[in-house]
């Protein structure tokens, strides 16, 4: 039984030899024609051959190529560098538009597939110097080139958040880093979420106002809400997942309903006090 198991250990080693020369030879094959598929223009990452999930109209329509040239990515990369995908997605996740990218997906050798979520415009801050800026459900900034390319109708589909002393701590596609501005921005996407904020396409209320005040013990941060003709209802604190919410909205439409405007609901129910609901 010894004498017999040394052939099998010889063919066993020899499989192992063949193996490795077929491995090796592979990748001296590699060596010699990679420059050459590298050269091909076909293999090359361009804007046309980069598929995205159909961006809404406020998008740049050249934004798919204006993300490979900041990356750094344009006419560079060929599509069979095994890192290409985490680099598409880091450079997507970098645009401002975007609010993550869900996948990528290579299609060999013509291009890639790119699966976003884009960032929708839920408020407009009021600054210094009767400007505005956008913001998305988490207060990020986003561009103020979308107020151009937005219809003329924007200011009634968008909360103005006002009172706000501070700017923006970074660039586009980041947080604003005020949590006044954070809270509102998270009230104005709860109350746009539902069809009924709407009236004959105008907004129940026009703004949101966020302001400290002082507790026992601390501070806490309050919203306000505010029509065009300057009538106010405390709505109070706002978190995500608020029990309280759907109630304190349901009395605000139920008002609008009963009087056909909050402007006119009588003094004897001012101010409207949502805050304890």
């Amino acid at each position: 039984m010894v004498k017999s198991s040394v052939p099998m250990t010889r063919t066993l080693i020899g499989l192992i030899l063949v193996l490795a020369l077929f491995a090796g030879g592979g990748t001296i094959g590699w060596y010699f024609v990679k420059d050459k598929i590298r050269s091909k223009q076909e293999y090359r990452l361009s804007a046309d051959k980069v598929i995205v999930s159909p961006p809404p109209n406020w998008v740049p329509e050249q934004f798919v190529e204006d993300v490979l040239r900041s990356a750094g990515l344009n006419q560079t990369d060929f599509l069979l560098d095994k890192t290409l995908p985490q680099k598409l997605a880091e450079a997507f996740a970098a645009y401002p538009w975007i609010e993550r990218v869900e996948q990528v997906v290579l299609r060999y050798p013509s291009g890639a597939d790119v699966e976003l979520v884009y960032r929708v415009p839920v408020a407009l801050v009021e600054i210094p110097q009767r400007r505005v800026m956008p913001v998305d459900k988490n207060g990020i900034v986003l561009p103020p080139e979308y107020l151009a390319k937005a219809d003329s109708d924007w200011k009634n589909k968008h909360w103005f958040v006002q009172g706000i002393q501070s700017m923006p701590l970074g660039s586009f596609g980041t947080p604003w880093g005020d949590p006044l501005v954070h809270m509102a921005s998270q009230l104005a996407a709860a109350l746009t979420d539902d069809p009924d904020n709407t009236a004959d396409g105008v907004k129940l209320t026009r703004s949101i106002i966020a302001t400290t005040e002082n507790i026992p013990g601390g501070s806490r941060i309050v919203c306000r809400l505010q029509t065009a003709a300057g009538m106010e209802i405390h709505w109070g604190t706002f978190v995500p997942d608020d029990p309280k919410f759907e109630s304190k909205k349901k009395r605000l439409w139920n008002l609008h309903e009963q009087f056909g405007s909050l402007d006119n609901v009588p003094a004897h129910f001012r101010p409207i006090d949502l805050s304890r609901e």
